[in-house]
């Protein structure tokens, strides 16, 4: 009859749709880790490359007139590395479906908001040498430096970049509660996090802090790697205990 469907041309769409799908999971898995591996990696580039910068309304015009290309190399650095961290964050924090979610969850909006944080400031450091060329003198300039560093958009700004330092060990702590990583990999986070919040002053351990928020990105990515296609797509029915709990 016209309307019989042929049982192998079901089939065959049943292994299409099947491959379609496997391939989707493996592009959203490589997203996810290509986003949090080369996040942390710019960010490490990003502070490498920065002029040395305190904030001070001097100092900000000594960058933007004698260090205008490192300071613009930087921003466009953590940019990129902010879009990186949006897929990197969220697609790794859906993997919790259980316990930890709720502080996956947290961990994300942290992330995002550390990403509009950072994607703030490269703003301010790409207008930077503008601000100071065009202003009359360089008291002027400063006095301008001055009147942007004690405005609203300052007192927002930095919340938004701590809140970034606190999702770095907190997405961690989440995959771990969730059984997904074993918690060694939450010491690096939180040495990394340790490091910023409490620096050492004669002791720059700037490239320590780059590598240990490297190396906890570098593990999640290889965990989220070597999930299958079915533990991707649905990681709450999935995604059994291996080890990687409380022992």
């Amino acid at each position: 009859m016209e309307n019989d469907v042929n049982p192998m041309s079901q089939q065959q769409q049943r292994r299409n749709a099947a491959a379609e799908s496997a391939s989707q999971a493996r592009v959203h898995r490589t997203v996810t880790a290509v986003g949090l591996v080369g996040s942390a990696a710019l960010v490490a580039v990003g502070g490498v490359i920065a002029p040395p910068n305190s904030g001070r309304p001097d100092e900000l015009y000594w960058i933007a007139t004698e260090a205008s290309g490192r300071l613009m190399a930087e921003a466009i650095v953590m940019v990129v590395s902010s879009i990186l961290l949006v897929f990197g964050v969220i697609g790794a924090a859906r993997l919790v479906q259980g316990r930890g979610r709720y502080l996956a969850r947290a961990a994300a909006l942290l992330g995002v908001m550390g990403a509009l944080g950072h994607t703030a400031y490269s703003t301010f450091a790409l207008l930077l040498p503008a601000i100071v060329t065009s202003s009359a003198s360089r008291a002027h300039a400063i006095d301008t430096l001055e009147a942007i560093g004690s405005s609203a958009g300052g007192a927002v700004v930095l919340p938004l970049i701590t809140a970034y330092a606190i999702s770095v060990v907190l997405l961690p702590v989440a995959l771990y509660r969730g059984r997904l990583i074993p918690l060694w990999v939450v010491g690096p986070a939180a040495a990394a996090v340790a490091i910023e919040a409490f620096p050492a002053g004669a002791v720059d351990l700037s490239l320590a802090k780059y590598a240990l928020a490297l190396a906890t990105a570098t593990a999640i990515a290889a965990r989220i790697l070597q999930l299958s296609d079915d533990q991707w797509r649905n990681p709450h029915t999935t995604i059994e205990r291996t080890g990687h709990g409380t022992n």
